[in-house]
């Protein structure tokens, strides 16, 4: 009867030399440059203010929408109505002038987030989607 003694005894002496040499190579390359990064270079995104309004204003009027809040004898008559005076009411907050950088792509998502989840007739779900929509908090200060 044979035993697996020898084969075990040689998988142990190979793993204990791969890892001894790893980061032997791995000093190697990076002594000649040729290491790849292990992680992406950070990219902050950002969002043309325009874009960005129209993304908030089509969250907001599908929320109202959700919410029974767009028709007849309703807080906004139509869809159109709903946008015409979310839109109006985010022209300041969000504009070239006091955005000159964009808005922040992530910030703009969380923001998109909270409108999403905001709970019908919930005053802290919309306490939240104020919070997080701050435009000082949306916009990037420079380009």
């Amino acid at each position: 009867m044979r035993t697996n003694t020898g084969r075990s005894a040689a998988a142990l002496v190979l793993a204990a030399a791969a890892t001894l040499l790893a980061p032997a190579c791995d000093r190697d390359e990076r002594a000649l440059g040729t290491t790849r990064p292990t992680e992406a270079p950070r990219v902050e995104a950002r969002v043309a203010t325009v874009n960005a309004v129209d993304s908030i204003v089509q969250a907001r009027c599908d929320r109202e929408a959700r919410c029974n809040n767009v028709g007849a004898g309703r807080e906004y008559a139509s869809n159109d109505a709903c946008a015409a005076r979310v839109r109006a009411e985010w022209r300041d907050e969000l504009n070239v002038a006091d955005c000159p950088g964009g808005v922040d792509a992530k910030e703009l998502n969380e923001c998109l987030e909270e409108i999403r989840n905001d709970d019908c007739g919930n005053p802290f779900d919309t306490l939240g989607r104020i919070v997080a929509c701050r435009s000082s908090d949306l916009c990037k200060a420079t380009p």
